[in-house]
């Protein structure tokens, strides 16, 4: 009886593989109650949405913490305010609708910050806007927005007349 070593190899790579992929489908099998669940497409589609909503909300949370460090800067640079705007304002124009509200919020904001930079608006309502974008954001992961950091939320004081 004479074992061919390439039939051995092989049998031993196909058996590798079969290992490789129990060990990945257990690890990605989602798991209800204990009991692993059958992947339908209504149930991808869902997963695919979720990662999705997941990613844009990481986006939008580093945006806003852009608009607000922007915000922060004395004198806010007018280019700058812009050009962030104008990208805050093209990234956002499309996306998940559970992020609609605040992709829009966010939007509001970075007109509210270009609007001030340019003069436009008062420093207290682009810190307004710039807030309300953080906390719908905020609401969308799920978290409590911290009122720790004062009346503005930003830790940003508005300019007052005797400021100047």
């Amino acid at each position: 009886m004479e074992i061919d070593l390439r039939q051995c190899v092989l049998g031993l790579a196909v058996l590798g593989l079969v290992v490789l992929f129990a060990l990945i489908g257990r690890g990605v099998t989602p798991i209800e109650a204990d009991t692993p669940v059958v992947l339908t497409p209504a149930r991808w589609t869902a997963l695919t949405l979720s990662r999705q909503a997941r990613g844009e909300i990481g986006r939008l949370e580093a945006d806003g913490q852009a608009l607000r460090a922007l915000l922060a800067t004395e004198p806010v640079d007018a280019v700058q305010a812009m050009l962030l705007a104008q990208r805050i304002y093209a990234g956002y124009r499309q996306g998940t609708t559970a992020t609609a509200s605040a992709r829009q919020a966010l939007i509001a904001a970075a007109a509210a910050v270009a609007r001030y930079a340019g003069g436009a608006l008062t420093r207290q309502e682009a810190i307004e806007a710039v807030n309300a974008a953080l906390q719908r954001i905020q609401a969308l992961r799920g978290q409590a927005v911290s009122e720790s950091h004062g009346a503005s939320g930003l830790g940003i004081r508005a300019h007052r007349a005797t400021d100047c």
